[in-house]
């Protein structure tokens, strides 16, 4: 709850000290972790640091050793179902 505020807020530095806290607390929770990184790599991207965003998912996801699962996003336009 506290890095998905930090979001909303698109507080990258706040988001950063929530995340370095949860590799401390929580060095073993390797899935939650994993979404930490996507949450904060999203943070990134929608400031504009895209480059930043790529690397620290990149380097944070293989220094976990796990895998990110894809998902799809549904969205219905104009009546019309949308993929992505």
């Amino acid at each position: 709850p506290l890095l998905s505020g930090a979001r909303n807020n698109r507080n990258s530095n706040l988001s950063e000290q929530i995340y370095k806290r949860m590799k401390t607390l929580f060095p073993n929770a390797k899935e939650s972790l994993a979404a930490g990184v996507v949450l904060l790599s999203n943070i990134y991207s929608s400031l504009g640091k895209d480059e930043e965003a790529k690397t620290f998912r990149s380097n944070q996801i293989e220094e976990l050793g796990v895998k990110v699962k894809v998902g799809l996003s549904w969205t219905e336009i104009k009546g019309h179902i949308v993929v992505t």
